[in-house]
């Protein structure tokens, strides 16, 4: 098509299927919904605001409850429109158009889409046996890289890197190193500490998996004060609203049920984990997230995918080569998890 560029042109479209009355355990989803007495005290907060003003450009309350949930002092905080802007707004601070980019294999699809949106040229370095992080590989191909960016546990495979293992990349390369720390709250490990020595070093945050606000479209990053000053300045204005603001500021600050959630989703992880371990040619990779990646050793994934979802449960395929007769699972509520255990059983 005339006058679009062909960097767009050639990328496919990011389509999720939304069936109805489906288990749906496909895209590594809180199954949980915020209670009642939540949402009341949401609206109540709503209600007392102006809608017709623009929303405060640095979200100062919701920035203020980061700080008391992070440890972090206001100025290493910055709010986006969902993790995925801030992502964007890194490769728009810091990367020319050629520059290199660091990605492993497999990782998060939205790393390499966007980078290649901005015309920069992609490296990739695969995981190793079983999906493990391998520091050295990631540092003997980072020369003349402006950008290191991994995901910490990883997406699709649920792989955690250490702390160490961040921190020797880190002074080992030149690079900005970009922890994207999504599922942060499912194993508890976290590159925030190092900030304090590390200038190259920007964590990004969600509010749509442990807290269960994916509707809600909200993430922020951590970095030191100049750092975290420049990438504002690459976000667009206001992208944050007031809905935005209050919804996180008071998820924040009553988080206990968020906490209880999480242990539970931790818990049904092990045993979903320990029955498809006992399961005929199904290879699962523990993980540090809300999923587990499985292979299915048959290489009957594909035919698996289908006859789930013919018995009313979606799960996540993939058609890229390194996950080759691989399927992923989100982990859902007992009842749900349970149901797949049975079907997959079943089978």
């Amino acid at each position: 098509m005339n006058g679009i560029r062909r960097t767009v042109q050639e990328l496919e479209e990011y389509t999720v299927p939304q069936p109805q009355r489906m288990i749906k355990l496909n895209q590594n989803e809180s199954p949980f919904d915020l209670p009642e007495s939540i949402k009341v005290r949401i609206l109540q907060r709503l209600r007392q605001i102006t809608w017709n003003r623009y929303p405060l450009s640095k979200s100062p309350g919701l920035v203020q409850a980061i700080s008391d949930y992070t440890g972090l002092k206001p100025q290493y905080i910055v709010c986006g429109n969902g993790s995925n802007e801030l992502i964007d707004s890194v490769f728009q601070a810091f990367c020319e158009p050629g520059e290199r980019v660091m990605v492993v294999e497999p990782g998060f699809a939205i790393f390499e889409r966007q980078a290649r949106l901005r015309d920069l040229n992609i490296i990739k370095v695969p995981l190793d046996k079983g999906f493990a992080y391998n520091p050295d590989a990631i540092i003997d191909a980072a020369d003349s890289t402006k950008l290191i960016i991994l995901a910490s546990p990883n997406n699709p495979t649920g792989s955690v890197l250490s702390v160490e293992q961040i921190k020797r990349i880190l002074c080992k390369t030149r690079a900005f190193v970009v922890i994207d720390e999504a599922y942060y709250e499912f194993c508890g490990v976290s590159a925030q500490d190092l900030l304090a020595d590390f200038g190259n070093l920007v964590i990004t945050r969600t509010f749509s998996k442990a807290f269960g606000l994916a509707g809600i479209r909200l993430g922020y990053l951590l970095a030191q004060p100049e750092v975290a000053k420049q990438l504002d300045k690459a976000k667009l204005p206001f992208s944050v609203g007031i809905f935005q603001q209050v919804v996180g500021e008071v998820v924040l600050r009553m988080r206990r049920y968020v906490e209880q959630v999480v242990q539970q989703i931790i818990e049904e992880r092990q045993r979903v984990y320990n029955r498809l371990c006992k399961l005929k040619n199904i290879q699962p990779f523990a993980s540090g997230a809300n999923f587990i990646l499985f292979e299915v050793k048959d290489g009957q994934a594909d035919r698996l995918f289908e006859m789930l979802y013919q018995r009313g449960i979606l799960l996540r395929s993939f058609n890229n080569i390194s996950l080759k007769n691989m399927l992923r699972v989100t982990i859902g509520r007992p009842e749900e998890n349970s149901r797949f255990l049975q079907e997959m059983e079943g089978i």
